[in-house]
């Protein structure tokens, strides 16, 4: 439990918790650069190398991911699971996500995990079936019987939230389309209902109303699609699934999909250890290696990944 800081305990909430890829073709595997014999979970994170990730099938890359005999699945929930809400409270699981995920969840096959920016409570709410979770950007881990696990303070880091949360809300609440997201340890600011003039100038009232949190080390800023966010500075979701990875054991293969700049971290951490792929459009460079069109592309994959799973017993 090297790095975290409480014991395992019960959240409040109760109910568990949950080749060329697009030709078909083999694709080559990294080398590693690691030492032989040293831990492939063990930091630094591989250089940063970024570019277009390749536009990738569902099928192709299913048939990639036939070869490894355990998979520990890492899922992002919001743009990635489900399609981007302007009000986060209505990115419900679509048809089907919540048996589809119970049925990728077979001991020895796979493992799934949620790594998500959500609190955990939300997370299980959501998704009350036999995930791992790791919420808050992996500040907090909930395991598949419902015990929870700081990885960090986060008692610190909710006493300085709630110094901040009152004038945050207070800077921003005129300002049409925004919505003030209170997560005990972390603070968000979500601005995808905003037109753009009024999202800058939201921005900057988050920023200036925040900054007396972040010089104590315990807070820091982190930038997202149509959000901002004050969170546990310590947290980050590719220190998470390195740490979570190497719970699950070196028999495991990690594969991660994220949609965001905050799973950047991940895509870096699995840059040589394992399979990364990024959802949504082709507009920028990313260090994950494959890409989705969409949250539906991802069910496709999910569907066929989980047609190998056999029985939920």
């Amino acid at each position: 439990m090297g790095g975290c800081v409480s014991s395992w305990g019960p959240l409040d909430t109760r109910s568990r918790v949950g080749r060329c890829a697009g030709s078909g073709r083999a694709a080559p595997p990294r080398r590693s650069s690691r030492p032989p014999g040293s831990s492939p979970w063990a930091p630094p994170w591989p250089a940063n190398r970024t570019e277009r990730p390749v536009a990738s099938t569902p099928a192709g890359i299913a048939r990639l991911l036939a070869t490894p005999d355990r998979i520990a699945l890492f899922l992002d929930y919001d743009g990635t699971l489900v399609p981007f809400q302007e009000d986060p409270s209505r990115a419900l699981p679509g048809p089907g996500l919540l048996p589809l995920l119970d049925r990728l969840a077979v001991p020895g096959r796979f493992e799934v995990a949620i790594v998500s920016g959500r609190s955990a409570e939300d997370l299980r709410r959501l998704l009350p079936g036999r995930c791992h979770l790791l919420a808050l950007h992996g500040a907090l881990y909930v395991d598949p019987d419902g015990r929870a696990l700081d990885r960090v303070d986060l008692d610190a880091c909710r006493a300085a939230v709630r110094e901040v949360a009152e004038a945050c809300a207070r800077l921003v609440a005129s300002i049409p389309g925004t919505r003030m997201e209170d997560k005990g340890a972390a603070l968000a600011l979500h601005t995808r209902g905003c037109e753009r003039r009024d999202e800058r100038r939201a921005v900057r009232r988050f920023l200036d109303a925040s900054r007396g949190a972040v010089p104590g080390g315990l807070l820091s800023i982190l930038r997202g699609s149509r959000v901002i966010e004050l969170k546990p500075a310590r947290a980050d979701k590719g220190s998470a699934v390195l740490w979570l990875a190497k719970r699950f054991g070196r028999d495991w293969f990690p594969v991660y999909l994220g949609d965001d700049r905050s799973d950047e971290d991940a895509f870096r951490a699995l840059q040589d250890r394992g399979t990364t792929i990024r959802v949504g459009p082709a507009r920028r460079t990313s260090h994950a290696r494959h890409r989705l069109a969409d949250p539906r592309a991802v069910r496709e994959l999910l569907e066929l990944m989980a047609s190998t799973a056999g029985p939920v017993g």
